[in-house]
């Protein structure tokens, strides 16, 4: 479930309020510079799509959408001018941004009517950004906030996918199904990287990414903990989940090919785990056990995205990441209301139907056909009298 608002969140916001902005607003200059390096070579070194944003026009009711080989672009050549702490900021800035925007749109259109509900935003880490935080234990509650989100939506987006496909495009081998069942494995089970890129390497052809439906789109934005109120457009999520993917990816390639995930700190290697959902922070996991999921994820990335750039199906990836956030923990149900009949009420269906006639006839019944037939005798009785 997600994070209920208290007071002690509130006190905490509204005295980390104006640092939070003005450190919002330091951070607007690195990340735009960041940002424009990495659009500058884009436009520069990129393919002939990438720099013409081809976008994915379909006859039904998607319209139009980003293709995920022609619109997303890992830069090998990157790290010749932004490092890969830059680009861990920027994604984490991008987040902090979305999320004031969203909060920052209603004032416009509800002016000061949008003040009341300024505290109901505060009293919840879920959508406050994480300059909110000046000390180190404030911004472990509020990672554990945002995971917390994680675990309400992810097991939804799973199940969302599993169903639909299974329905639409089931796998034809048993290679294949054996990798796309393992993407679901849930409860900290661990999922085999190579089956996982089979399955993600024949479903290419049919969950590609510019055809992800609308629900869809929201529950993985959700997952991803981005504002989705108001939408706006499937466009503009879609951006936001292509441009943080295509982060990612190209962070990924400066960290496998330099094998910086050897030479990070702790926590910078768990803060790299957790912007690709592979390590919740309740969880508490060592560096060794943070390392193997990080060595699974750059198997499953695989030989084909150091050599030409191309990564795995990005929804297939989505899932097998969020497979980590796939767990009963969020629920607030008693397991013991698992021993319980769920079909009580329905017990009298599965009786023979000579039986349930028994029972009507020695019920109900023959107190009615007793009574009736007492009023019957009287009334003989009666006329036998008067005669």
């Amino acid at each position: 479930m997600s994070s209920q608002g208290t007071g002690g969140v509130l006190v905490k916001n509204l005295k980390n309020f104006f640092p939070g902005v003005a450190a919002l607003v330091s951070g607007a200059s690195p990340a735009f510079a960041t940002w424009k390096k990495i659009y500058d070579r884009q436009l520069k070194h990129g393919p002939k799509d990438l720099v013409e944003q081809s976008e994915t026009w379909s006859p039904d009711y998607h319209k139009r959408f980003h293709n995920q080989d022609k619109n997303m672009w890992v830069d090998k050549e990157l790290s010749t001018e932004v490092s890969r702490k830059e680009i861990a900021d920027l994604m984490t800035y991008k987040q902090d941004f979305w999320r004031v925007l969203h909060v920052g749109a209603t004032l416009p259109v509800l002016g000061g009517y949008a003040l009341p509900a300024a505290p109901f935003w505060l009293a919840n880490d879920t959508w406050v950004p994480s300059t909110f935080n000046s000390t180190p234990e404030q911004l472990k509650a509020w990672r554990e906030t945002q995971d917390l989100y994680r675990y309400r939506f992810a097991p939804s987006f799973l199940a969302d996918t599993k169903w639909y496909f299974d329905f639409h495009a089931y796998p034809f081998t048993t290679a294949q199904e054996r990798g796309w069942d393992e993407v679901f494995e849930k409860n900290d089970v661990r999922r085999d990287p190579k089956l996982v890129k089979v399955a993600a390497n024949m479903y290419d052809g049919f969950i590609r990414f510019e055809l992800i439906r609308r629900k869809s789109l929201r529950l993985l934005c959700r997952s991803m903990v981005f504002p989705t109120f108001p939408m706006w457009s499937r466009l503009c999520q879609g951006t936001r989940v292509r441009d943080y993917w295509n982060l990612a990816w190209n962070e990924d390639y400066i960290v496998i090919r330099d094998g910086l995930q050897n030479t990070m700190t702790d926590a910078e290697l768990y803060d790299y785990a957790w912007r690709r959902f592979l390590a919740p922070y309740d969880k508490n996991l060592s560096r060794e056990e943070v390392a193997k999921r990080v060595a699974d994820y750059h198997t499953l990335l695989g030989e084909e995205f150091m050599t030409s750039g191309k990564a795995p199906n990005l929804v297939v990836l989505s899932n097998y990441a969020f497979g980590y956030y796939n767990e009963p923990s969020y629920l607030e149900e008693d397991i013991a209301e698992l021993d319980k009949n769920d079909y009580d009420h329905l017990a009298s269906w599965g009786k023979d139907a000579f039986l349930r006639r028994l029972e009507f006839e020695n019920g109900p019944l023959r107190d009615q056909v007793e009574a009736h037939t007492q009023r019957l005798l009287a009334e003989r009785q009666a006329k036998e009298e008067q005669a």
